[in-house]
């Protein structure tokens, strides 16, 4: 079938391929193919050669593929030459023909889902149209203005200096001036490299550590060595620097190549100017566009309803299930204590009052902390059905005794109302 690794196309690039034979007809005359009786029918435009296939009375022809091929990379274009290959792609764009025929058969075209996300799609290709149209006709950037947006800019399209560097490597300054002398002596640089380098990974090779830059203080092999780049700039071609320190060791360098810092050409730069010209043009444009229809179609937005649309305003009920949720106890207790200091009133803060002292008996083993906790609780809700579970909390705390009337640990007690602690004794 038409699984195989080469074969890209997938069901929705082929649906758009048949949706540009679409426009290759008329809708009429291929809602007239796909409901035809079978049979063979003539091909939309100008012959293109032997028929391929036929589907529900429509002849495929190499414009069909054509078609499909069009967007695809050259190098998939490039695997339907092979004969297998081409059938399959032939074979699968007439099933997916029949399916599409099927579908309609079926009546889905009534389906609202599809309808509706039909009408999305119909939307959004009529904006892009409408602005891609408008944008088209905007006055093209002149040559006039690319040559003055190169001159005002010249700074940001300066070459960086390149310079080829060698060096030779030593553990001291001191060793770093005597091989100075042994190279001014006469010694050859890729002898001395050889024999005294410490950097075995490019001393045989004349130390040869790359290009650096004026934009960068990054040198191949070395990394960060800003008085290696300075000074790769300040010597000529052919000469070699006094010792130079590193993060490493010493050097001596040499600059094989060196280009000084210059100025891209025009013709270099004159596709980025245009394109960045294009894109500004495009941009005032676009607020030019929007701020027209804002005053056309009577544009208001309302930013305190938006704000609190994106963040609704939480109930006391809501806070407590989040901070139930907190995995951090600290942090829960946190939450806890704010939902009772802004709805002291509310049943929630009732529950996050009781859940502070639980949190910290329990999970924290903080017990001054959850005995100060549950004893202003008692004496700020003395009416609460938790008050028994507070007392019974109280009498029995660090005991390991589990909390009658709660739930799982960390969950908080339930709505439930806590028998007394004298009837709980009673109980087996």
């Amino acid at each position: 079938m038409f699984l195989n690794r080469s074969l890209h196309l997938s069901l929705a690039g082929i649906l758009l391929a048949f949706g540009l034979w679409g426009c290759a007809g008329s809708s009429s005359e291929a809602k007239k193919s796909a409901s035809s009786a079978p049979g063979v029918s003539g091909p939309s435009g100008r012959d293109t050669g032997p028929t391929l296939a036929i589907v529900g009375g429509r002849r495929f022809t190499m414009r069909d593929v054509d078609s499909v091929l069009a967007s695809a990379p050259p190098s998939i274009r490039e695997e339907y030459s092979d004969p297998e290959q081409f059938k399959s792609l032939v074979e699968r764009l007439a099933q997916q023909w029949a399916l599409f025929l099927e579908a309609r058969r079926v009546g889905t075209e009534a389906d609202p889902n599809y309808r509706a996300e039909l009408a999305g799609s119909q939307r959004q290709l009529l904006m892009k149209y409408y602005y891609k149209n408008l944008v088209r006709n905007l006055p093209a950037i002149s040559d006039s203005a690319v040559h003055r947006y190169y001159d005002e800019h010249a700074n940001d399209f300066k070459a960086p200096g390149r310079a080829r560097v060698r060096h030779i490597q030593v553990p001291t300054q001191a060793r770093a001036r005597e091989v100075l002398k042994r190279l001014r002596a006469g010694s050859t640089w890729d002898q001395t490299c050889a024999k005294y380098s410490t950097d075995k990974g490019n001393s045989k090779t004349g130390g040869v550590l790359g290009y650096v830059t004026t934009d960068s203080d990054l040198v191949p092999v070395l990394g960060r060595a800003p008085s290696i780049v300075a000074a790769a700039f300040k010597i000529k071609e052919g000469e070699t620097s006094e010792p130079l320190k590193s993060d490493r060791a010493w050097h001596l360098i040499r600059v094989d190549e060196q280009t000084l810092v210059g100025e891209h050409p025009f013709k270099d730069v004159e596709p980025r100017i245009r394109s960045l010209l294009e894109g500004q043009r495009n941009q005032q444009f676009d607020d030019t566009l929007q701020d027209s229809l804002k005053v056309r179609y009577g544009l208001v937005l309302f930013p305190d309803s938006i704000k609190i649309a994106h963040n609704p305003p939480q109930t006391p009920a809501d806070l407590f299930a989040k901070a139930q949720a907190e995995v951090s106890p600290r942090d829960r207790i946190e939450l806890f204590e704010g939902i009772v200091s802004r709805f002291p009133n509310d049943k929630s803060a009732v529950q996050a009052a009781f859940m502070i002292g639980f949190t910290y008996s329990e999970e924290l083993k903080d017990y001054p902390a959850a005995r100060k906790a549950f004893e202003k609780f008692i004496r700020e809700h003395p009416d609460s059905d938790l008050v028994s579970s507070a007392k019974w909390m109280l009498a029995n705390m660090g005991t390991g005794a589990t909390p009658p009337g709660l739930g799982p640990m960390g969950e908080g007690p339930t709505l439930e109302i806590v028998p007394p602690p004298d009837s709980l004794k009673s109980k087996p």
